[in-house]
């Protein structure tokens, strides 16, 4: 249902082209935590994809909770990423502390949202990472 409305700007890479990217890149690090789950892009989410591997979250069930605290921290949260971290904690209570630490790590990072996701792609994750205070 989100998709009949979200109108992301078209994704520049291909997973061939980062594949291609400097093995420190952030599009390596996409590309390899794509590739080691046997996944393709996300249509139309490739940037939430990409923090994914910012951010070092894998595709669990608590994974996704974790990036969905993160980005609610961050300020960076989509309507659907709050209601999907909203329902994960009224279903997994037990996740609380753990969504928390995420929530307060969010709020020390620089807004992602301020950032060109794409443009950075091809750029080494440490230098990425370090310029959006992520720790």
């Amino acid at each position: 249902m989100l998709n009949l409305v979200r109108r992301p700007s078209p994704w520049p890479y291909a997973l061939e082209d980062l594949a291609a990217m400097p093995e420190d890149s952030w599009g390596r690090e996409l590309h390899d935590f794509l590739a080691g789950r046997e996944l393709d892009y996300l249509p139309k989410y490739e940037e939430h994809d990409a923090y994914h591997a910012l951010l070092g979250y894998g595709t669990t069930v608590t994974e996704e909770l974790k990036l969905q605290a993160f980005m609610f921290g961050n300020g960076s949260a989509t309507v659907a990423g709050r209601v999907l971290l909203a329902l994960g904690a009224v279903v997994f209570p037990s996740k609380w502390p753990v969504l928390r630490g995420e929530y307060r790590r969010g709020r020390r990072s620089s807004p992602l949202r301020r950032f060109p996701t794409a443009a950075l792609i091809p750029e080494p994750l440490d230098e990425v990472r370090f310029k959006m205070c992520i720790v």
